[in-house]
């Protein structure tokens, strides 16, 4: 196993085929890979009392969520991720929440998927470098694109 800082956690969330950012700020918050066949992470945020009704819920509907995830440092891209609240714990002042979950996406699918955008808009040569660095810089919108074609998938 191994063990990584939780940065920061973003759920992409599908409301009737819109996807939606929630911001989860953490307190603390540790992401573990857990080096098995099946490719799970378990992912541990400690939260908000506040968010402890939302995550109650998805825990009892066993709704399976996109997350973005930040690991170990913020300059690093985001990685999203698929995955499902096992667990909520009270603590004093916070809550923590467990989520069992496998990555999907990485800067790589990021990169295709700007680039395919890029082609059907008729980019090439260096305008395409320009452009390519240009909307790589709005990760929040690819971010949403990925989530929406995992939850296609999952459908």
């Amino acid at each position: 196993m191994k063990t990584f800082r939780l940065v920061s956690l973003h759920l992409l969330l599908n409301a009737e085929g819109k996807i939606t950012q929630k911001i989860i700020p953490l307190q603390q918050g540790l992401i573990i890979n857990r080096e098995e066949k099946d490719g799970t992470w378990l992912i541990e945020a400690v939260v908000s009392n506040e968010h402890k009704e939302f995550f109650d819920k998805r825990k009892e509907t066993e709704e399976t969520m996109v997350l973005e995830v930040l690991i170990t440092d913020e300059k690093n891209e985001p990685a999203l991720f698929v995955g499902q609240v096992k667990d909520t714990v009270e603590l004093s002042e916070h809550i923590s929440v467990m989520i069992s979950a496998t990555i999907t996406t990485g800067k790589d699918d990021v990169s295709s998927l700007i680039l395919e955008d890029l082609i059907n808009d008729g980019f090439s040569g260096k305008e395409l470098l320009q452009e390519f660095a240009n909307r790589k810089e709005d990760q929040a919108q690819w971010s949403k694109k990925l989530a929406e074609n995992i939850y296609n998938n999952l459908e």
